[in-house]
């Protein structure tokens, strides 16, 4: 019997050293990092091997927005604090982390007032969402520069000290994938990747490119004038067939001697793509090496103007005619797309996104130039990179401007302002394809991948993806070595190399000629077999691998409401001796489905109701959690195990089982008996009023029996003469009278729950002959205020059967 007691209480990059012509071979050199094919300079807007200096006079209250690599940074000037500085991708297009362009300024040693409180303004080194980007310095200032630096603004030394990179030199990516560990090897570096482009070409040669060009060419023997321009300039005029319906992205590598009368003095650079789809294909990469040139001769107006040419029907081609003096303005001319016109110092609002993605794809090694390159051209923008290794660079932004990167391996000086949006036109090397040659006469063909579309219920075992890939022609002169396929998979696919499954074109088993292999990278590795390569059967076919495995997705991905497909794109690469061939995109989409409700119920030990059925949904597989309620009258008994689950194509019920309490809901705090006269006889006086009822509430299980006990923990005792009437209090039920002591309880009311709503014991004290009462002998009572305490008890008993 218990009791109740109421208390108030990438990418991947690669260039091969054979051309794409069976009997030419590249000049062998070290090639470029993968990665990087720009050397230490991938990343940059200015790298400068010796000294960057900024003209902080006229670069006052202007942005300098990008990535700065020099072995010393310095300003020209006496700008006070100037509000210019180094404002690092605020609105970065590239959507680049930020470690990946953390620390924004590289350099060995600052020197200048200015630069020391560039690094300090509160605008510079800002990334997205507030953060802030560092800078890596070598040797900090002295303090003498320090102090002659914040002489007026001591408040910005803690910003200049609070942006300092932590890490060494050896963490810094483009160093450590170069094998760089000084600043003095910067020159070298970016020397060393000058001359592997220019080494590419033969001397006999003008222009190599990868497979997925046609043709192209150069008009070395014959000069060309673009009429269009200011009279009329004479024109460096490249001319690139890209091949109808490939896919791959092009590269073209030029050679422009200026030992060429007409190349000396040209003022205008004009390349015409066919066949490209501005709108649906990458641009190419164009690489124009600059041999010979005794002096520089763009320093004044600079001209570019690319235009793609659509395809002509069948099979028809355009007829280059650039060798013969014409400037190119073909057939279709009238859906010709333009994509550069920088005939003026501005880019045209409409020609901007082409224009930048051509900057992005062109590069002017200027390999021998050795005196001082200047851009001092108020007519037209120079777009592309600038790659001049053995030579200084000067940007006048009065005079002219450069649209993409300036690296040089000595000096650069620059008055140019670098907004957010010109900060990305830098080398885009996140596409770029690398060049391939030819295996055994026969062209190596890219993979085609197809990913799949279905329904995800869960991590279950399916078709992910299929590859398909044709093995070239066998030839007994340039054999196949290695072959073999890799596709990087996304975190989120699982395949195991067993459930590859390899068929020829014939639809006959081939697993025999490969081997299947996954790494820790999440890799899968397809490699043809030492005597598949051996056996001319081999040779030929397209073999169709089908990738089966089980697409796991994570609970951040199924939970977005605004996300109802995920899709996952995906390329294989095929790897021939050393060509490399990347696939076509695919994606594989998995529909995110609802899955049934499930329902969370609360009930107590009668199998009812007590709280609202609450329903969750979800998608399936995503995972679900409930929670129990707080209800009153109530206690949990036990956790569901199903508490929390995953979404499903069947209906789930989770159930949260309570137990009831026996409680008061209320209990009256004070009770009157009234005021009356002293009487000559016994009297008996019933109640006059109460404040509150008492109220009995169980929630325990129906047919449940309690009692409500009253004892009298105070008697009734007189206020002033400390009178105390005994046995004077007693209850009155059905005509039995029942007293109410201090040293005993007194069942005031028994029953058996046949309801969870509340049981008010005290309804009818008022109206009918039941209730507390108190009774008054004669001669007992003296005149006075009479008071005591009530202590009313809840017991559940066991009911009598």
């Amino acid at each position: 019997m218990k009791k109740n007691i109421f208390s108030l209480l990438i990418l991947f990059f690669c260039l091969l050293y054979t051309v794409l012509k069976t009997d030419v071979t590249f000049a062998e050199s070290i090639s470029p990092p993968l990665g990087y094919p720009l050397g230490v300079s991938t990343k940059t807007n200015l790298t400068a091997g010796g000294t960057l200096y900024f003209n902080t006079d006229q670069l006052q209250d202007k942005q300098l927005v990008g990535q700065f690599m020099a072995k010393n940074i310095t300003s020209n000037g006496s700008s006070g604090l100037s509000k210019g500085g180094f404002q690092n991708y605020q609105d970065t297009t590239k959507n680049w982390e930020l470690e990946q362009i953390d620390p924004a300024v590289v350099s060995e040693t600052i020197t200048g007032s200015d630069i020391i409180r560039w690094y300090a303004n509160e605008t510079s080194f800002k990334y997205v969402a507030g953060e802030n980007l560092h800078y890596y310095l070598e040797h900090l200032p002295t303090d003498e520069e320090m102090n002659a630096a914040f002489r007026y603004y001591p408040s910005l030394r803690d910003n200049f000290t609070d942006r300092s990179y932590t890490g060494s030199l050896e963490s810094f990516p483009s160093f450590t994938e170069n094998g760089i560990s000084t600043f003095s090897q910067v020159t070298a570096n970016i020397q060393t990747v000058s001359d592997y482009y220019a080494s590419l070409i033969d001397t006999d040669q003008a222009v190599v490119y990868n497979s997925a060009v046609q043709a192209a060419e150069v008009n070395t023997a014959q000069k060309v004038v673009n009429p269009n321009d200011w009279g009329g300039q004479s024109s460096i005029q490249l001319n690139i067939a890209l091949k109808k319906g490939v896919t791959e992205q092009a590269v073209v590598i030029v050679d422009v001697d200026g030992q060429i009368e007409h190349f000396k003095n040209a003022q205008d650079i004009s390349i015409n793509y066919t066949n490209y789809d501005p709108d649906t294909m990458l641009p190419p990469y164009v690489f124009i090496n600059y041999k010979h040139f005794p002096s520089f001769n763009f320093s004044g107006s600079t001209f570019f103007h690319a235009t793609a040419y659509p395809s002509l029907p069948g099979t028809e081609e355009y007829d280059f005619e650039g060798n013969q003096g014409v400037f190119f303005e073909r057939k279709y001319a009238d859906q010709a797309v333009p994509l550069i016109q920088s005939d003026s110092h501005t880019i045209s609002e409409d020609l901007k996104d082409k224009t930048y993605k051509i900057a992005t794809h062109l590069v002017h090694n200027f390999n021998d130039e050795d005196q001082e390159i200047q851009f001092r051209s108020n007519a037209s923008l120079f777009i592309g990179t600038v790659l001049a290794p053995r030579a200084s660079v000067t940007l006048d932004d009065t005079q002219g401007r450069v649209l993409g990167s300036v690296i040089s391996g000595y000096d650069i000086h620059t008055n140019m302002p670098i907004n957010t949006e010109e900060s990305t036109a830098m080398f885009d090397y996140d596409d770029f394809p690398g060049l391939g040659d030819i295996i055994g006469g026969e062209e190596l063909e890219a993979p085609f991948k197809v990913g799949e579309h279905f329904n995800y219920i869960g991590a279950e075992k399916r078709k992910l993806y299929t590859i398909s890939q044709k093995v070239p022609a066998y030839s007994s002169r340039f054999l196949i070595q290695s072959l073999n396929i890799t596709d990087a998979l996304a975190d989120s696919l699982r395949i195991d190399a067993s459930d590859v499954e390899i068929t020829d074109e014939a639809g006959e088993a081939a697993a025999d000629y490969f081997t299947v292999s996954e790494n820790a990278e999440n890799e899968l590795l397809i490699e043809a077999k030492a005597e598949s390569l051996m056996n001319e059967s081999f040779y030929g076919k397209t073999y169709t691998f089908e990738l089966n495995g089980s697409l796991a997705l994570s609970q951040e991905e199924l939970s977005s409401p605004e996300v109802n497909q995920i899709t996952i794109p995906n390329t294989a690469v095929v790897t021939a001796n050393e060509e490399e061939k990347i696939s076509n995109k695919a994606v594989l989409e998995a529909d995110l489905i609802e899955g049934k409700p499930v329902l969370v119920k609360y009930l107590n030990e009668d199998g009812q109701e007590i709280a609202p059925t609450e329903t969750l949904a979800g998608k399936i597989s995503q995972a679900y959690q409930s929670e129990a309620k707080d209800i009153s009258g109530y206690t949990l008994k036990a956790t569901p195990e199903n508490k929390s689950g995953i979404f499903s194509d069947e209906e789930q019920t989770v159930v949260y089982n309570y137990q009831g309490h026996l409680t008061f809901s209320d209990v009256p705090t004070q009770i009157s008996f009234g005021t009356h006269t002293l009487s000559a006889k016994d009297e008996e006086y019933n109640i006059e009023s109460k404040d509150r009822d008492i109220i009995v509430k169980d929630t325990r299980v129906l047919g449940s029996s309690w009692q409500l006990r009253a004892t009298l923990s105070k008697p009734l005792t007189g206020s002033k003469s400390k009178r105390v009437l005994t046995d004077a209090l007693f209850y009155v039920r059905a005509g039995q009278s029942v007293p109410i002591r201090s040293d005993s309880s007194a069942t005031i009311e028994s029953a058996i729950t046949a309801t969870h709503d509340d049981y008010n014991v005290t309804h009818d004290w008022n109206t009918s002959d039941d209730g507390l009462k108190i009774a008054v002998k004669s001669g007992d009572a003296l005149a006075d205020r009479y008071s005591g305490e009530i202590s009313w008890d809840l017991y559940d008993v066991v009911s009598n059967d």
